[in-house]
């Protein structure tokens, strides 16, 4: 899937929730994290200028507790690489999600988006 087309669909969900960027932009995984992950790293700034991240994964295995540990592991990453933190962090999974990473992203601070197509 293109990046554009990965972006338009994400822009069209987030917005769905009244969320609005003035800027977005495509963090590229391999580059600044040095990553194998399959996913798409996004970093936008609402009109209050508070700092949005964005993951998006797709994956046909269940997306369970250690998965939650990695991806705080690249937000702390990506935190040190920009030079600020994120205010709110979003994940957009097309996998089916266990109860306990449900859990312990809610308490991390994350906004799950489990039915993105």
């Amino acid at each position: 899937m293109g990046c554009v087309t990965i972006m338009k669909e994400m822009l069209e969900r987030i917005c769905c929730k009244q969320v609005v960027f003035t800027s977005l932009e495509v963090v590229d995984p391999k580059v600044v994290l040095h990553t194998r992950k399959k996913l798409a790293i996004f970093s936008g700034v609402d009109p209050k200028s508070f700092y949005h991240l964005i993951f998006r994964i797709e994956q046909k295995s269940r997306f369970l507790r250690k998965h939650v540990d990695e991806m705080a592991e690249l937000c702390k990453t990506l935190e040190l690489h920009v030079k600020h933190t994120y205010k709110y962090k979003h994940l957009l999974l097309n996998a089916p999600l266990c109860s306990k990473a449900a859990i312990m992203l809610q308490e991390n601070g994350w906004k799950v988006y489990n039915d993105f197509m």
